[in-house]
């Protein structure tokens, strides 16, 4: 096994059913779904990477299950122990497990996938690198980075999913499901996911799969989706980030 090669990975969810009188946590496995999974491979520092985008194929937990079932299908075929994430051992791996055992019980069937989840995901060498990032940007910054502010102060490439790009205009009105500081940000951020993800499944569901809105959708979420896993592996040959952050203009 190339002991230089990585693998990737970062999910994207949409909003669960939350229980009346509870908030929404993104912590918990119950108030969110898995709506897409980016995954990637690099054989050695400064390669190709290889990556690929697990779109869920509708509502319900059998889709969802689906989505597991590929993300580790493709995993399991990349000669890598270590797995890379920025938050991933806060947010994506926990939800990876979770929603794989919930689906599963709602489903009343797959508990195999559940357990295959589990031991793929467990058997990875975690190298999440927000800890590190967060505590050398804070040092200079005074404030927690995000993925792309981590990348920028790094000399990491960030492409934006720019809206202007896609035609989805009418679509989804992004202001309205934004937090004020960010309504009329240009690009694609990551609270649009769980409202774009919503119409885009919702579009899926009903059978216009062959619409220029659906086809636009998807790559809009495609774009963004890949944006957040191929910079890591740069990210990643940065390190130590205190050298990296301290040096960046």
């Amino acid at each position: 096994m190339p002991s230089t090669a990585k693998l990737a990975l970062d999910i994207e969810t949409v909003d669960g059913a939350i229980p009346d009188g509870e908030s929404f946590d993104a912590a918990d496995s119950t108030h969110v779904e898995l709506f897409c999974v980016c995954v990637g491979f690099q054989s050695e520092p400064g390669a190709a990477v290889d990556h690929e985008v697990f779109f869920r194929r509708g509502w319900g937990p059998a889709a969802e299950l689906d989505v597991l079932e590929r993300t580790i299908d493709w995993l399991e075929t990349r000669p890598s122990k270590t797995l890379l994430t920025y938050n991933g051992d806060a947010f994506d791996l926990p939800h990876l497990r979770g929603r794989a055992r919930i689906a599963a019980e709602s489903l009343g069937d797959r508990a195999d996938l559940v357990h295959r989840v589990e031991r793929v995901v467990d058997g990875f060498d975690s190298v999440d690198l927000f800890p590190d990032a967060r505590d050398a940007y804070e040092a200079v910054h005074g404030e927690w980075p995000s993925f792309e502010d981590a990348c920028r102060a790094c000399d990491v490439g960030v492409t934006r999913t720019e809206l202007e790009v896609f035609d989805v205009h009418g679509v989804v009105d992004f202001p309205a499901h934004r937090p004020t500081a960010d309504a009329m940000k240009p690009h694609f951020i990551g609270s649009d996911v769980p409202v774009v993800g919503e119409i885009y499944l919702d579009l899926l569901e009903a059978g216009a799969t062959e619409t220029k809105t659906f086809r636009e959708l998807r790559a809009m979420l495609e774009h963004y989706s890949i944006t957040d896993v191929v910079p890591l592996f740069e990210l990643a040959d940065r390190r130590p980030f205190e050298d990296a952050i301290t040096a960046a203009p």
